[in-house]
């Protein structure tokens, strides 16, 4: 037994019908739940119960045993002094608030019913190479309530998202085309060397930036410099000319190299640092305010439209300096473009229409549901149980599992929820 059980059953009123007494045999009437609390301090605040005939407003504490309350210094905290009921699967002792008065209990195992309890314990049942807890029901929940928690979980993961974008915010003062630069950089970088391309964005001022692009070949120049790439001594001519231009550059516009290495080991060529840093230089050539124009861009179409650049003619031929390859245009893909969308796009279009008070909650479902489901473990487990068919369903997934799933938070689930009800 959880103490999610005795939240569930106060939030969701699997009380109410019942003539509810307390430890001492006072009727006890429900007048308001209170609002849940999930932070520190009492489970539920600003209640109301009638006991004995008595209106009582406070806060609702829940433990699984009433001695938990001196087990976890409740006796000692003046956050508790409110506490005006004291909820508990089982009444093993009688507690008091630091004034010494007794707080009335109301044991709730007596009043849930026996399929209830069963439903619960089904649910929380350990089995052996399980995936989630729920894996052996999870086909008997409703489809559209599925889809309806999973939007949810897609906008919860989404403001933890936004964490990021308001750090990068704090450091370019407000400017949402610098801090729109360093997360899609991060974004071109992918897990590799997410945080190497953040930290090259970071040491370019986005002015210095937005001057360079007007020639994509001083801007990658500038770029593939600060990332460190453009040290060495070769012979190759292109090599030659970028190290120039980027030393005039550095002088110009005293610039400072990033800090943290680019990695090449074990990526496939199409993700080497040398051409994603050549296709961003020519993203920004092409549109040099391309966040702003990323806010007028609706649809999938329109976006890949605006990402529709190649690396310099260089690359075709090569992925790193002094060694020619087969021929081949580095081209920004189908898939790495709507990887774009989700990881960077949508999270910053999102934290945008909130700081504007805009609501854009349509145009970014539709454009999550237009995107190809990703594969990894996490998604791969859910397709076992269900059909998974878009990017909206596997972002929401990422946030299912290791927020809820994995920590046995089945009861803050809608899914879990669900499956306890008759």
């Amino acid at each position: 037994m959880q103490e999610d059980f005795i939240h569930y059953l106060w939030k969701f009123k699997k009380l109410s019908g019942q003539e509810l007494l307390t430890t001492e045999g006072k009727q006890v009437k429900i007048k308001s739940l209170g609002t849940h609390n999930f932070f520190s301090g009492p489970d539920f605040f600003n209640g109301r119960v009638e006991i004995d005939g008595q209106d009582w407003a406070g806060n609702i504490e829940m433990h699984i045993k009433a001695s938990d309350w001196y087990l976890h210094g409740h006796d000692d905290d003046p956050a508790y002094d409110n506490v005006i009921l004291h909820v508990v699967w089982m009444h093993d002792a009688e507690i008091t608030r630091r004034d010494g008065i007794n707080i009335p209990v109301l044991e709730v195992s007596q009043y849930v019913t026996p399929d209830l309890v069963q439903s619960y314990n089904q649910l929380f049942a350990v089995k052996n190479n399980q995936f989630i807890n729920c894996e052996s029901q999870f086909s008997r929940i409703d489809s559209f309530k599925r889809d309806l928690w999973l939007e949810k979980l897609f906008f919860e993961r989404l403001a933890q998202k936004s964490d990021r974008i308001k750090h990068m915010l704090d450091q370019n003062n407000n400017d949402w085309e610098a801090a729109f630069f360093q997360l899609l950089s991060r974004s071109f970088g992918t897990n590799i060397n997410a945080d190497a391309f953040e930290q090259l964005a970071s040491s370019m001022d986005q002015a210095v930036v937005r001057k360079l692009a007007k020639d994509a070949f001083q801007l990658e120049a500038a770029l593939l410099g600060q990332a460190g790439l453009l040290q060495e001594s070769k012979k190759d001519p292109y090599y030659k000319e970028l190290a120039d231009e980027y030393a005039f550059a550095k002088a110009k516009h005293n610039l400072k190299a990033s800090l943290t290495p680019m990695k090449f080991f074990r990526l496939r060529p199409a993700n080497y640092p040398t051409i994603r840093i050549s296709q961003l230089a020519r993203l920004y050539q092409k549109n040099p305010v391309l966040f702003g124009a990323l806010l007028l861009a609706k649809s999938r179409t329109e976006i890949h439209q605006l990402f529709e650049v190649k690396a310099a003619k260089y690359w075709d031929t090569h992925h790193v300096f002094d060694k020619k390859t087969e021929e081949r245009e580095k081209v920004l893909t189908t898939d790495f473009i709507d990887l774009l969308i989700i990881n960077c796009i949508v999270p910053i279009k999102f934290m945008h229409a909130r700081a504007i008070a805009k609501d854009i909650t349509e145009e970014l479902l539709e454009l999550m549901y237009q995107l190809k489901p990703e594969k990894n473990t996490i998604t791969t487990g859910f397709r076992k149980l269900f059909k998974v068919e878009n990017a909206l369903q596997t972002q929401s997934l990422l946030q299912l599992k290791p927020n809820y799933c994995d920590v046995n938070k089945c009861l803050s689930c809608d899914i879990g929820v669900a499956l306890l009800r008759p």
